[in-house]
C-alpha cells in the first residue's frame, strides 16, 4: 500500500517498489494485463449468451417432444382400434366360412 510522501528520494523508491508489488499482485489475480480482464469479461458475456440460447433450444425441444408424445399416443390408439377391427372382421369371416362350409356339406351329403 502507498505510504505518506515524505519528499525524500529513498521513501519514493520504497513507495514505487510497493506499488509495483501491488500491481504484480493484482495482475496475478486478474491476468497479465487489463486486456486479459476485458477478454475474460467478454468471454463471460459470450458464455451467458450461449446459455440463454441453449435454454431457448431446450424449451423448443421440450415442446417438440410433447408434440411427438401426443402423436405417438394417437398412433397407438389407432393401432389398437385397427387391430380390434381386423380381429372382429376375421371372426366374422370365420363364422361366415363355417356357415358356407356346413351348407356345402349338407348339400353334398343329400
Amino acid at each position: 500500500m502507498p505510504t505518506k510522501p515524505t519528499g525524500t528520494p529513498v521513501s519514493a523508491e520504497v513507495e514505487l517498489e510497493q506499488l509495483r508489488a501491488e500491481v504484480a499482485r493484482l495482475r496475478d489475480l486478474v491476468g497479465p494485463s487489463e486486456q486479459s480482464y476485458i477478454k475474460l469479461k467478454t468471454d463471460a458475456w459470450s458464455a451467458r449468451d450461449a446459455v440463454i440460447g441453449a435454454e431457448a433450444e431446450v424449451g423448443m425441444l421440450r415442446g417438440r417432444v410433447r408434440s411427438l408424445e401426443a402423436e405417438l399416443t394417437r398412433a397407438i390408439k389407432e393401432q389398437q382400434w385397427f387391430k380390434a377391427e381386423i380381429i372382429n372382421r376375421l371372426k366374422a369371416y370365420r363364422l361366415l366360412h363355417r356357415r358356407v362350409v356346413s351348407k356345402v356339406r349338407r348339400t353334398l351329403v343329400k
